[in-house]
């Protein structure tokens, strides 16, 4: 089966691709996404960027507040993983696809996607790596999490057991 990752042949096709997705987001989600905003999706220290994106960071750091910022990305991603998931198919696999291209190399929008593909604080499964996988931006697979605790559980009962026999075979 083809994948689309071809179609990002450079990190800044992938993210132009995912700004652009998360800008059409916020569009649709009637998010206010200032110029500013809109281009610290572009951040990065190296690699490809806007021509004065130090600037902007300044303007940034100096008149937002950067975790609200952050929420306010996490959620527009969150929005996107949702309709991705109803629609499935190359939606899906593009915007993975772009991730993993953009993962190649040090990106502030790597962060902001992770924000929004991990669980939103004060759930529990934010102590399971279910959601951004090591910040790999890869996804779990469902009911991995339950999996894991099944196993947890029977490595605990087997170990119970072996000790339970043992010191019966000593008696």
């Amino acid at each position: 089966m083809p994948t689309t990752t071809a179609s990002f042949q450079t990190e800044r096709q992938a993210k132009e691709y995912l700004v652009e997705r998360i800008v059409a987001e916020a569009e649709c989600e009637q998010v206010p996404l200032s110029e500013v905003e809109r281009k610290m999706l572009y951040f990065t220290e190296s690699g490809w960027t806007l021509p004065n994106i130090l600037e902007v960071n300044a303007e940034f750091e100096r008149d937002y507040d950067n975790d609200e910022y952050e929420q306010k990305i996490a959620e527009l991603v969150r929005q996107i993983d949702k309709h991705n998931e109803i629609t499935g198919g190359d939606d899906q696999a593009k915007w993975d696809d772009a991730i993993v291209k953009l993962g190649e190399g040090d990106h502030y929008l790597l962060v902001l996607v992770g924000l929004g593909r991990s669980s939103p604080a004060g759930q529990f499964s934010k102590w399971l790596p279910t959601g951004n996988f090591y910040g790999t931006g890869k996804v779990r697979p469902p009911g991995d999490a339950l999996r894991l605790i099944v196993v947890a559980l029977a490595l605990a009962a087997f170990m119970f057991a072996a000790v339970v026999i043992e010191a019966w075979l000593k008696k």
